[in-house]
């Protein structure tokens, strides 16, 4: 009985431990998701995705944990429309680079200059500029919402990735190592636990055995003692 509870216990507490800590990723995608991510993760067309439940889903490109940063990509192909509606305030995340107040205009001509409008979200008769918020609102333009981003638009950074590198702080959200070691813990903690608990139902049940084999015995003996005293 004794071997068997012991090699249950071992197989259930390295099950519990791989359910907690197996990487989630595509069948032939990488990177390896962990916590943070791996509650918000999912796999659509072989590629990895959060979930941002206050914008939309993002592509996973990359992921290191020393140092802590994400890079997502935009499957829609428009990173400053993700700066725009992506409130990482109300997520454990933070822009991994340095960030800065930026102003959306729309405006309804094309502004010369050194001004370029966002592609992705310009159309024929309104055009999007990303601008430093410190300079005035052009006549034609309008005020669309002021973002603390890490850079304004250019062609020159369109892609649909650059930017969008994010890191967490362990005060907002526990890090995979260190969550791994308090988990670690508390499972030895709780395994213990549950190995006094079965080595003492095993005992009492051995205990309780050899009382009654010794009652038998004691039963039987005075039984033969009193056969004796009769033959006398």
């Amino acid at each position: 009985m004794k071997p068997f509870m012991f090699i249950f216990f071992i197989f259930t507490f390295i099950n519990v431990l791989e359910a907690k800590f197996t990487s989630k990723i595509c069948k032939h995608d990488k990177p390896y998701i962990h916590f943070p991510f791996k509650l918000n993760s999912f796999c659509k067309h072989n590629h990895t995705m959060i979930n941002f439940p206050n914008y939309d889903e993002l592509g996973v490109k990359t992921i290191t944990y020393d140092p802590k940063k994400l890079t997502l990509f935009d499957p829609k192909d428009c990173v400053f429309e993700v700066f725009l509606n992506l409130d990482l305030d109300r997520t454990p995340f933070r822009y991994y680079h340095v960030v800065r107040n930026y102003t959306y205009w729309n405006c309804s001509v094309n502004l010369s200059g050194s001004f370029e409008a966002v592609p992705c979200l310009s159309g024929a008769t309104h055009h999007v500029y990303v601008v430093e918020s410190s300079l005035d609102v052009r006549e034609s333009c309008e005020v669309v919402k002021t973002v603390l981003i890490p850079f304004a638009y250019s062609s020159y950074v369109s892609d649909d990735s650059f930017g969008l590198d994010l890191s967490w702080d362990s005060d907002g959200v526990m890090d995979f190592a260190q969550e791994r070691r308090e988990f670690g813990v508390q499972s030895i903690i709780g395994g213990l636990s549950v190995v006094i608990l079965v080595l003492m139902i095993v005992g009492l049940g051995c205990v309780k055995v050899y009382c009654w084999k010794k009652s038998r015995i004691n039963e039987d003996e005075w039984e033969k003692l009193l056969g004796d005293l009769e033959t006398l």
